[in-house]
C-alpha cells in the first residue's frame, strides 16, 4: 500500500466513500471492512499497536450508533428480517428489523473509519505533498507551507506541555481545559511561523520560479489498478447487495 501514488490512493478512497454513502447495505459495508483489514494487516507496514489505538474511538462510536439504531429506529424500515421478529437484549425487547438496522448503521461507521485509516496509516505526509505538486500541480508555495505546518505539530504539542508546566511552577492553577497555556503557545507558534517564512525567503524560495526536485512522484499501472479495483468492487457490490 505504501508504494501506491498518494493522490491516486486518496482519489480511490474518496470515490469509494462517495459510492458507499449512497448505499445502505450491510454486506457491502462488511466487504469493505474485510478488505481494509486484509490490506492493513498483510499489504502495509502499519503498526498493529497504532491501529488498535485509532480503532478504539471508532468502535465506541459504532457501538453507540448500534444501540441508537436498535432502540430508536422505525421497525417498519426495510430489513431482511421479519418485522414481527423480536430479540431480547438485557431487560429490553427490540424488533428484528431494528436490530438489523443498528447493525447496518454500525457497519457503516466502521467502513468509513477503516477507509480513512487505510489512507492515513499507509501514506507518508511528505510524499503526499510531493504528489500534490507533481500530479495536481499545486503551487510549491502552498504545498511546502502546509508541510512546514505539519512538521510544527509535534513542536506545538511539546510547547503546550512546557507552558502548562511553567504555569504550575509559578503557582498558577491550570485545568485540562484552561485557555491560558493555549494563548501562550499560540504566541510562540506565530513567532515560529514568521521565522520559517523568513528562512524560506532567505533561501530564495518564492514559489514562482521553476524548481528541480530530488524525488518526483509518478503514477504507475498498479495505481490505476487499485483505483479501478476499489471503485469497480464498490459499484458491483452496490448492485449485488442493495440492502
Amino acid at each position: 500500500m505504501e508504494r501506491l501514488n498518494p493522490v491516486v490512493k486518496a482519489a480511490a478512497i474518496l470515490a469509494g466513500a462517495l459510492i458507499l454513502s449512497f448505499t445502505y447495505s450491510l454486506m457491502l459495508n462488511g466487504l469493505i471492512l474485510f478488505l481494509s483489514i486484509v490490506l492493513l494487516l498483510f499489504c502495509s507496514k502499519a503498526k498493529k499497536k497504532t491501529l488498535v489505538k485509532i480503532l478504539i474511538p471508532a468502535f465506541l462510536a459504532a457501538l453507540a450508533i448500534f444501540f441508537t439504531g436498535c432502540f430508536f429506529s422505525n421497525p417498519g424500515e426495510a430489513s431482511q428480517l421479519p418485522k414481527n421478529a423480536s430479540l431480547n437484549f438485557a431487560l429490553a425487547s427490540i424488533s428484528g428489523s431494528s436490530f438489523y438496522n443498528g447493525l447496518k448503521l454500525a457497519a457503516r461507521i466502521l467502513s468509513f473509519a477503516f477507509l480513512g485509516i487505510l489512507f492515513a496509516l499507509t501514506t507518508d505526509g511528505e510524499e503526499f505533498v510531493q504528489s500534490l505538486i507533481h500530479q495536481c500541480h499545486l503551487s510549491p508555495k502552498y504545498a511546502y507551507g502546509v508541510l512546514a505546518a505539519f512538521h510544527l505539530l509535534p513542536v506545538i504539542r511539546e510547547e503546550l506541555s512546557r507552558t502548562r508546566l511553567a504555569f504550575k511552577v509559578r503557582g498558577i492553577p491550570v485545568t485540562p481545559f484552561s485557555l491560558r497555556p493555549v494563548f501562550a503557545m499560540l504566541v510562540n507558534t506565530v513567532h515560529w511561523s514568521e521565522s520559517i517564512a523568513m528562512a524560506m525567503e532567505s533561501k530564495g524560495f518564492s514559489g514562482e520560479e521553476k524548481r528541480t526536485y530530488y524525488h518526483v512522484t509518478k503514477v504507475h499501472w498498479y495505481d490505476w489498478a487499485f483505483f479501478a479495483g476499489l471503485v469497480g468492487l464498490l459499484l458491483l457490490g452496490s448492485f449485488l447487495f442493495p440492502l
